[in-house]
């Protein structure tokens, strides 16, 4: 990165020193390879060499940051203060900003059968740990198309220019054609005077309504206003655009023989005899690792949790929307019964009852720019506010 690095963390900070140099070395020390450590942290090789570089502009936002750190000392067995104390100094000197308190993310009470459960460790800190699962298919995929876009934009820049290789070539060949039908003699013509005299031919040749000569444009292109780009680049979104799609088809599918129906290890009798037919009932039990989701019980916030291993959460209302991260590490049940997520990505989406999917579009929670989530239908409401006030701005130009 190219930010100059400066001390302004207070006395002592000299001694911290900075994160990806301190991970770095442990991990040496440790005999690990960044391939070996990315299999046991399921975190991707790239999030890793952007840590190690203090490279935040490539890594996502602070909470995914705090996760990454602490899977990391937890398998090289670094204490977990230390490494936290490097990342909220190496934070402060490489983005010139303090690092942010994650006060968005809810704790989990231990469990009870209530309407709205959760269960979690008690440390904050490690909820954190979970969050890197969400985002590592991104993570790939945003990878890839960084290093496709020079290739795009080269390929782009080749078409313009055989286009208009070709479009200067037609209009040569046909003032050649047209002076030698006239039989005008031996004279020669500058390329430039070449290619106006099409335009010329036009008007005083070509019928009203005639398309034109081949190769010659029938339109003078728009040129566009350079206040009105600067303006685009400028004017600060907090809900930039997002392309939202329709839910369609089934989400799920429920179990009804499935043996886990009946394990009370893996579906509490406490929480079958809470069911309550007249509601919507989401039992989420994290089986084999972490799992991170976001949700919403009819008019309630959308609230943000980490249910670590062995832990769960409950809901209950007459209509539940959940966004699911790692969701091949739990099991989900339904009304007492187990519901089968197919996935690709480890993300699932997830609205009960199943009927009220045509409601909805994806994603169900997007985050805005000062990491608030919103619900789709008030994120698109916000995002239009902020295209009439740039439209706005532009016709007052």
């Amino acid at each position: 990165m190219d930010k100059q690095l400066t001390n302004e963390s207070g006395a002592g900070a000299s001694n911290v020193g900075l994160l990806g140099e301190f991970l770095k070395q442990r991990r040496i020390d440790k005999n690990y390879t960044l391939e070996k450590l990315s299999q046991k942290t399921k975190i991707s090789v790239n999030i890793l060499k952007a840590l190690e570089c203090n490279d935040y502009d490539h890594l996502p936002s602070a909470a995914y940051i705090k996760g990454f750190v602490t899977s990391y000392v937890k398998v090289l067995g670094v204490p977990l203060d230390e490494a936290i104390l490097k990342m909220e100094y190496t934070y402060l000197n490489v983005l010139g900003k303090p690092f942010p308190a994650l006060n968005h993310t809810k704790g989990m009470a231990a469990p009870t059968p209530q309407p709205v459960r959760a269960t979690r460790d008690a440390q904050d800190s490690d909820e954190s740990s979970a969050a890197q699962s969400v985002i590592e298919s991104g993570d790939s995929f945003i990878e890839s198309t960084k290093s496709l876009m020079p290739i795009v934009i080269f390929a782009g820049i080749i078409l313009l220019f055989v286009a208009g290789y070709k479009l200067i070539s037609s209009v040569i060949e046909s003032e050649v054609t047209d002076q030698k039908a006239k039989d005008l003699g031996p004279k020669i013509e500058s390329s430039s005077a070449l290619v106006k005299q099409p335009e010329q031919a036009k008007r005083t040749e070509a019928p009203a309504n005639d398309v034109g000569a081949p190769g010659v444009p029938n339109e003078v292109p728009v040129v566009a206003n350079p206040d009105e780009a600067k303006l685009d680049q400028e004017f600060q979104r907090n809900f930039p655009p997002v392309e939202f799609k329709k839910l369609r088809g089934k989400l799920f599918s429920v179990k009804m023989d499935a043996p886990e129906n009946l394990d009370e290890v893996v579906l509490p009798k406490q929480i079958k005899d809470s069911m309550n037919s007249e509601l919507q009932n989401v039992y989420i039990r994290a089986i084999e690792g972490n799992t991170w989701l976001s949700y919403k019980v009819d008019d309630g916030p959308i609230q943000s949790v980490i249910i670590n291993k062995d832990n769960d959460l409950f809901l209950q209302g007459s209509e539940v929307r959940i966004f699911l991260g790692n969701v091949n590490v739990t099991k989900i049940f339904y009304n007492n019964y187990l519901i089968e997520t197919p996935t690709k990505t480890g993300v699932k989406s997830l609205v009960f009852p199943e009927e009220s999917n045509s409601k909805f579009q994806l994603p169900l929670f997007p985050k805005a720019k000062d990491d608030i989530l919103y619900t789709s239908d008030e994120y698109i409401k916000r995002m239009k506010m902020e295209d009439d006030e740039l439209l706005k701005r532009k016709e007052n130009l």
